[in-house]
Order: C-alpha cells, then sequence, then structure tokens
C-alpha cells in the first residue's frame, strides 16, 4: 500500500517541516524500509552497504522520497574496523557472527547456515557512522544485521540515549554461535528507557516446508503449528524519560503516527507543555493535527486489509486441494 507522503498535505506537515525527523537504516540491501513514508518528505534518510554491488545499486537508484538520502559505504558493528562477514547460500542470512549449523539441520533449512563464502567489510561505530553522516542525532533506527544488534547498542550508550524509536530484528533461537536472544534485547532497551509497542512480522518454522497452521500441505505430517523463531520489535522512547524536551516529543509524536499510532501520538501532544506550543507556534490544537492524519492512515489500512482478504482467496483455494491428496 503507497504511504509515501501521505502527510504531505495534512495539518502536522508543518511540524514535521520544522523538526525533520533523522532516519538510520542498517542493513540497507534492497532498500529503505518504508516504515517513515507518510513523512519522508521531512525525513534524513540514512542507510548502510557494505558490498560494493549493492552500495553502487542503492547510490544510482535512489528513490527521491526523503528530505534527504544518504548511502554509506561501510556496515554499523560494534567499533570502527573490519569484520568478517560469513555469507551463506541464501545471501540475505549473511552475518558477522558464525552460523550454527545444528539449527539449519534441526529445521532442514541448511541454506540459511551453510556458508557460502567470507569476505572482509568495513565497519563504522554507531557513534562514528552518525559524525560521518553531519547529522545530530538518530531519532529512528532501524537495525536488521542478523545477530549483532545487541552488542550494537551496548557499545553506544551516549547515541542510544538520543534515539526514540527502534525497530530491531529479534531472535527467539540462537541461529548464529553467542547471539543474543529477543529477551535479553528487550531486558536492554527497557532499562534505557523505551517501551516495547509491538511484534512485527513474527516468523514461525517447522520442520519441513513453510506451510503452517491454518494450512495443510504434503508435507509429513501434513499440518503443524510451527515454533517461532524471529520477528521484528518496535520500540519508542518513554515520554517520561524525554524530560519536557518539546521538540523530542514533537518528533516522538511524528514517528508514532507514521507507524499508526495515533492514540500514543495524542497522548505526547496533549501534555499541557506540549499542547501550549503547538497552539502557540502553529495555532492547532492536539486533535487538529492527530484527527485528520488518523483519517488517511485509517483509509489506507482498511483498504489495504481488503484486497488482502481478496488476494488471500487464491492461495487459500490452492491449499484446499492439499486436503483431497
Amino acid at each position: 500500500m503507497n504511504l509515501e507522503k501521505l502527510f504531505s498535505a495534512s495539518a502536522i506537515a508543518s511540524v514535521a517541516e520544522r523538526f525533520p525527523l533523522t532516519y538510520f537504516d542498517i542493513g540497507s540491501r534492497g532498500g529503505f524500509q518504508s516504515d517513515l513514508h507518510p513523512l519522508s518528505f521531512a525525513v534524513n534518510a540514512v542507510g548502510f552497504e557494505p558490498d560494493p554491488i549493492e552500495y553502487k545499486q542503492l547510490q544510482d537508484n535512489p528513490d527521491g522520497l526523503w528530505k534527504s538520502q544518504q548511502i554509506l559505504p561501510q556496515g554499523v558493528g560494534v567499533q570502527t574496523g573490519t569484520y568478517t562477514l560469513y555469507i551463506p547460500i541464501v545471501p540475505q542470512s549473511a552475518s558477522i557472527l558464525k552460523h550454527d549449523t545444528s539449527i539449519g539441520e534441526k529445521f532442514d533449512k541448511r541454506q540459511f547456515f551453510e556458508v557460502d563464502r567470507t569476505k572482509e567489510i568495513q565497519t563504522l561505530g554507531l557513534a562514528d557512522a552518525l559524525l560521518e553522516t553531519n547529522l545530530n542525532s538518530i531519532d529512528f533506527l532501524k537495525i536488521d544485521i542478523e545477530g549483532p544488534e545487541l552488542s550494537i547498542f551496548e557499545s553506544s550508550p551516549e547515541v542510544m540515549r538520543e534515539i526514540l524509536a527502534v525497530k530491531t530484528e529479534v531472535s527467539y533461537i540462537p541461529f548464529r554461535h553467542d547471539q543474543p536472544l529477543a529477551g535479553e534485547i528487550e531486558v536492554f532497551l527497557r532499562r534505557g528507557g523505551f517501551e516495547l509497542m509491538e511484534i512485527m512480522e513474527p516468523a514461525h518454522w517447522r520442520r519441513h516446508g513453510y506451510l503452517i497452521h491454518p494450512y495443510y500441505s504434503l508435507e509429513t505430517p501434513p499440518y503443524s503449528k510451527a515454533q517461532i523463531v524471529q520477528a521484528d520489535y518496535l520500540f519508542f522512547r518513554d515520554p517520561d524519560t524525554i524530560n519536557g524536551n518539546i521538540s523530542r516529543l514533537l518528533k516522538l509524536s511524528l514517528i508514532s503516527m507514521a507507524l499508526g499510532y495515533f492514540d500514543h501520538a495524542l497522548m505526547i501532544l496533549e501534555r499541557p507543555d506540549v499542547a501550549d506550543y503547538v497552539r502557540s507556534e502553529f495555532n492547532y490544537s492536539p486533535k487538529e493535527l492527530v484527527v485528520p492524519a488518523s483519517k488517511l492512515f485509517g483509509r489506507k489500512m482498511f483498504y489495504q486489509a481488503a484486497y488482502g482478504q481478496i488476494r488471500g482467496l487464491t492461495p487459500f483455494l490452492r491449499y484446499c486441494r492439499n486436503l483431497w491428496r
């Protein structure tokens, strides 16, 4: 569903243009994710891609959505330096942590674990990456680097204190040796003043194939529920930890709306000091900012859900045939 610049003609556009957001996408292979598309006109986007071929493709094909866009030819690591990247048969599972092949054998998905080649890559620590961009802080951090996410958070406490929202991949089983699991990441971020907003796109694996509950497959056994193996966690900074900083509270409300959390945004904007600022500087009440944007977003989500239901009929009917085989 196209949400690009959805809020560009709404009341909150004036707030976003005065308080533009900084978005770091760590693990940018394939392009920037769409989380902030509704406010892309007011977002400075930074991507990281250490693979020269992928880097060139990203550089040569800017999507033109963002207020500004930078692609850096490094990865992000615990510190600035050189790391070995282990690249399995399916390269999207590449990591600087060594893969645990026993997990691939357990789930009969060896292609994600058997290393096809290795490569030396250059990385920047998170603080050095921020310096490289000439931006002041990271407002929204998306990180998907197949395992070392927690070590990067731990290595950059000053940067993490300023971040307003984090979307991070988490694992529930150790795909790689010495890989922290979801619970450890959640504990760390909660202690750092973040609150978990959503568990997004959970992935489940079964022993053979990928058809899981409620579908019936041709595998043995033909029907099975599956074990959750990974997901994305979305964290927002607790507004009470921002110490009344109006600009940061406004940015947090903008991120909340871009991701569809309009209740959360309204609660932030209705804080007396924030509401007074919005009225005096923009001549809007909190509801006059949030309600029109909520309507725009809500209609898009309804149409997306309806379209998804219709598209789902085809695979549903196809899977029904398995019942008779």
